[in-house]
Protein backbone atom coordinates (compact mmCIF):
# COMPACT_ATOMS: atom_id res chain seq x y z
CA UNK A 1 0.00 0.00 0.00
CA UNK A 2 1.31 3.47 -0.86
CA UNK A 3 1.68 6.46 1.40
CA UNK A 4 -0.04 9.55 0.83
CA UNK A 5 1.63 12.47 1.83
CA UNK A 6 0.89 15.74 1.98
CA UNK A 7 2.97 17.00 -1.32
CA UNK A 8 1.93 21.33 -0.70
CA UNK A 9 0.09 23.81 1.09
CA UNK A 10 -2.18 26.69 -0.38
CA UNK A 11 -3.96 29.60 1.36
CA UNK A 12 -5.84 30.65 -1.68
CA UNK A 13 -7.73 28.15 -3.10
CA UNK A 14 -8.35 28.75 -6.62
CA UNK A 15 -4.20 28.16 -6.27
CA UNK A 16 -4.66 24.73 -5.16
CA UNK A 17 -7.30 23.87 -7.48
CA UNK A 18 -4.98 25.28 -10.96
CA UNK A 19 -2.04 23.38 -9.90
CA UNK A 20 -4.06 19.93 -8.91
CA UNK A 21 -5.98 20.41 -12.42
CA UNK A 22 -1.83 20.72 -13.81
CA UNK A 23 -1.07 17.58 -11.87
CA UNK A 24 -3.84 15.24 -12.99
CA UNK A 25 -3.08 16.13 -16.69
CA UNK A 26 0.19 14.99 -16.33
CA UNK A 27 -1.06 11.58 -14.92
CA UNK A 28 -0.14 12.04 -11.17
CA UNK A 29 -3.08 11.46 -8.91
CA UNK A 30 -3.93 13.72 -6.21
CA UNK A 31 -6.67 15.48 -4.05
CA UNK A 32 -7.05 18.76 -2.12
CA UNK A 33 -8.34 18.51 1.45
CA UNK A 34 -10.12 21.29 3.89
CA UNK A 35 -11.14 22.97 0.51
CA UNK A 36 -14.49 23.42 1.39
CA UNK A 37 -14.20 24.25 4.91
CA UNK A 38 -12.01 27.56 3.63
CA UNK A 39 -13.92 28.71 1.07
CA UNK A 40 -17.14 28.28 2.98
CA UNK A 41 -15.24 30.02 5.76
CA UNK A 42 -11.84 31.87 4.86
CA UNK A 43 -10.89 33.07 8.00
CA UNK A 44 -10.23 29.27 9.38
CA UNK A 45 -7.43 29.18 6.78
CA UNK A 46 -4.73 30.19 9.13
CA UNK A 47 -6.06 27.85 11.87
CA UNK A 48 -6.84 25.14 9.68
CA UNK A 49 -3.61 25.48 7.69
CA UNK A 50 -4.63 26.61 4.25
CA UNK A 51 -5.82 23.73 1.41
CA UNK A 52 -3.66 20.46 1.02
CA UNK A 53 -2.40 18.93 -1.84
CA UNK A 54 -2.45 15.29 -1.11
CA UNK A 55 -0.43 12.71 -3.66
CA UNK A 56 1.44 9.39 -3.33
CA UNK A 57 4.64 9.52 -1.82
CA UNK A 58 6.52 7.96 -5.08
CA UNK A 59 4.93 10.91 -7.43
CA UNK A 60 6.41 13.44 -5.20
CA UNK A 61 9.73 13.78 -7.56
CA UNK A 62 7.43 13.87 -10.89
CA UNK A 63 4.98 16.49 -9.11
CA UNK A 64 8.22 18.43 -8.32
CA UNK A 65 9.53 18.93 -11.55
CA UNK A 66 6.23 19.10 -13.57
CA UNK A 67 5.73 22.28 -11.46
CA UNK A 68 8.99 23.24 -11.52
CA UNK A 69 9.00 22.80 -15.36
CA UNK A 70 5.98 24.98 -16.23
CA UNK A 71 7.33 28.01 -13.99
CA UNK A 72 4.07 29.95 -14.91
CA UNK A 73 3.16 32.65 -12.69
CA UNK A 74 -0.23 31.60 -10.82
CA UNK A 75 -2.33 34.72 -11.18
CA UNK A 76 -6.15 34.81 -10.66
CA UNK A 77 -6.01 37.31 -13.35
CA UNK A 78 -4.16 34.86 -15.98
CA UNK A 79 -5.31 31.53 -15.11
CA UNK A 80 -8.91 31.93 -13.21
CA UNK A 81 -10.37 34.36 -15.64
CA UNK A 82 -8.71 33.36 -18.70
CA UNK A 83 -10.60 36.60 -20.45
CA UNK A 84 -8.01 39.42 -20.80
CA UNK A 85 -9.32 42.84 -20.84
CA UNK A 86 -12.92 41.68 -19.56
CA UNK A 87 -12.73 43.90 -16.47
CA UNK A 88 -12.73 47.16 -18.70
CA UNK A 89 -16.25 45.51 -20.33
CA UNK A 90 -19.49 46.89 -19.10
CA UNK A 91 -22.77 44.77 -19.65
CA UNK A 92 -25.11 45.82 -22.02
CA UNK A 93 -27.94 46.70 -19.33
CA UNK A 94 -25.33 49.44 -17.75
CA UNK A 95 -24.14 51.06 -20.92
CA UNK A 96 -24.86 55.09 -21.10
CA UNK A 97 -24.35 57.64 -23.56
CA UNK A 98 -23.36 59.97 -21.02
CA UNK A 99 -19.48 61.36 -20.34
CA UNK A 100 -18.22 62.08 -16.97
CA UNK A 101 -18.43 66.12 -16.00
CA UNK A 102 -15.15 65.51 -13.86
CA UNK A 103 -12.62 63.36 -16.46
CA UNK A 104 -14.54 63.67 -19.55
CA UNK A 105 -14.80 59.52 -19.59
CA UNK A 106 -17.34 58.09 -21.84
CA UNK A 107 -16.24 54.75 -19.58
CA UNK A 108 -19.44 55.48 -17.74
CA UNK A 109 -23.13 53.01 -16.48
CA UNK A 110 -25.96 53.47 -15.06
CA UNK A 111 -25.94 51.23 -11.98
CA UNK A 112 -26.66 51.19 -8.03
CA UNK A 113 -25.38 54.10 -6.24
CA UNK A 114 -22.08 53.51 -4.49
CA UNK A 115 -22.63 56.64 -1.88
CA UNK A 116 -26.00 58.08 -0.18
CA UNK A 117 -27.40 54.43 -1.88
CA UNK A 118 -30.09 54.46 0.47
CA UNK A 119 -32.68 57.38 1.69
CA UNK A 120 -33.31 58.85 5.20
CA UNK A 121 -37.19 57.23 5.17
CA UNK A 122 -35.92 53.76 3.78
CA UNK A 123 -32.98 53.59 6.44
CA UNK A 124 -35.32 54.13 9.42
CA UNK A 125 -38.10 51.28 7.59
CA UNK A 126 -35.02 48.72 7.47
CA UNK A 127 -34.40 49.17 11.00
CA UNK A 128 -37.92 49.55 12.58
CA UNK A 129 -38.42 46.00 11.15
CA UNK A 130 -35.13 44.66 10.66
CA UNK A 131 -34.73 44.07 7.02
CA UNK A 132 -32.16 45.19 4.57
CA UNK A 133 -33.01 48.35 2.67
CA UNK A 134 -34.83 47.74 -0.64
CA UNK A 135 -35.04 50.75 -2.19
CA UNK A 136 -31.45 51.96 -3.83
CA UNK A 137 -30.45 54.82 -5.87
CA UNK A 138 -29.17 54.58 -9.05
CA UNK A 139 -26.80 56.85 -10.64
CA UNK A 140 -24.52 57.66 -13.55
CA UNK A 141 -21.37 56.46 -12.10
CA UNK A 142 -17.96 56.98 -13.83
CA UNK A 143 -16.03 53.83 -14.20
CA UNK A 144 -12.84 55.64 -14.03
CA UNK A 145 -12.44 57.85 -11.55
CA UNK A 146 -15.36 56.88 -9.31
CA UNK A 147 -17.57 60.28 -9.95
CA UNK A 148 -21.28 59.61 -9.32
CA UNK A 149 -23.51 62.48 -10.87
Amino acid sequence: MEKIVVFETYYNPIEANIVKERLIDSGIQCFLTDENTITINPLYNQAIGGVKLHLFENDVAAATTILQDTEVELTLADEVAGFPHQEDRISEDMKSEEVCPKCGSDHVGYVQATKNRFSIITMLFSLLFFIYPFNAKKTHHCFNCGNEF
